[in-house]
């Protein structure tokens, strides 16, 4: 009797860690290759040990077969995986609207690495997205998205068939959304640079042998980086509402 209850506790400890750690080792901020691999392990293993107890109602028993408990593990990561990749869809918002701020004020070749994305990427992209998870960060909207994996498990049942086409269009849906937030968060650069272009074109036609590049390149970086200092905070506010909209979606009732 106690060795079968050993079991099925470890069994169902695998289960809770293998979607818990799934959605943790992705996550923006957690899952950049700034954060050392066993941290993000021991985060998901006390998460684990925290979640189990409230979710045991709902974890099946455990199979008898070898192919059936990989079955399962695996289905459980499935839905970690989506979970994870929910949120870096959320935050193609601020890479969209990073490429085309940079694309606007003449920063195009500025590159930098990105901790978050742990690639390389243009300079403002990168200031975004830290900027980004350090607010998801300090104000708690990662509990969210742990509430939102705790709240998954009334959502998707564990050994229930994955409903693989309703995760193909919720991310469809998903990204439409954070394409169109991105261009959003981008529109008070993109005006500034259309009326800056517009009005160095005119200069150029009326004074034709000033060397417009040269003089306007610098005007253009300073004054697009400060159409930006004024427009971050609501660019940040719209972001945190878009992501909190989208992890929110999947937060049971009450």
């Amino acid at each position: 009797m106690l060795r079968d209850l050993l079991a099925a506790d470890v069994f169902h400890l695998l289960l809770v860690f293998a979607r818990l750690g799934a959605a943790i080792a992705f996550f923006p901020g957690l899952g950049g290759a700034v954060v050392s691999v066993r941290a993000r392990l021991l985060l998901a293993v006390a998460v684990t040990f925290l979640v189990e107890p409230v979710v045991h109602p709902q974890l099946p028993a455990a199979p008898t077969g070898v192919l059936a408990i990989a079955v399962l593990v695996a289905t459980e990561a499935t839905i970690g995986i989506f979970f994870s990749m929910l949120t870096q869809t959320l935050m193609v918002a601020l890479d969209l609207a990073g490429n085309i701020i940079g694309y606007s004020i003449g920063l195009t070749n500025a590159f930098a690495v990105d901790p978050v994305t742990a690639q390389q990427s243009q300079l403002l992209t990168g200031f975004l997205n830290i900027t980004a998870t350090t607010l998801v960060l300090i104000t708690d909207t990662h509990h969210l998205f742990l509430h939102a994996l705790v709240d998954s498990y009334g959502l998707f049942t564990p050994g229930a068939r994955l409903p693989l086409d309703d995760f193909s269009a919720t991310m469809v849906r998903i990204l439409s959304t954070s394409f169109t937030v991105g261009f959003g968060l981008a529109a008070p650069v993109m005006v500034f640079a259309l009326v800056f272009n517009t009005a160095l074109g005119l200069l150029n036609r009326l004074v034709p042998q000033m060397q417009v590049f040269f003089v306007g390149l610098p005007m253009q970086i300073l004054g697009g980086l400060s159409i930006l200092m004024l427009s971050l905070p609501a660019i940040m506010i719209w972001f945190m509402r878009h992501f909190r909209e989208g992890v929110g979606a999947y937060l049971g009732p009450g």
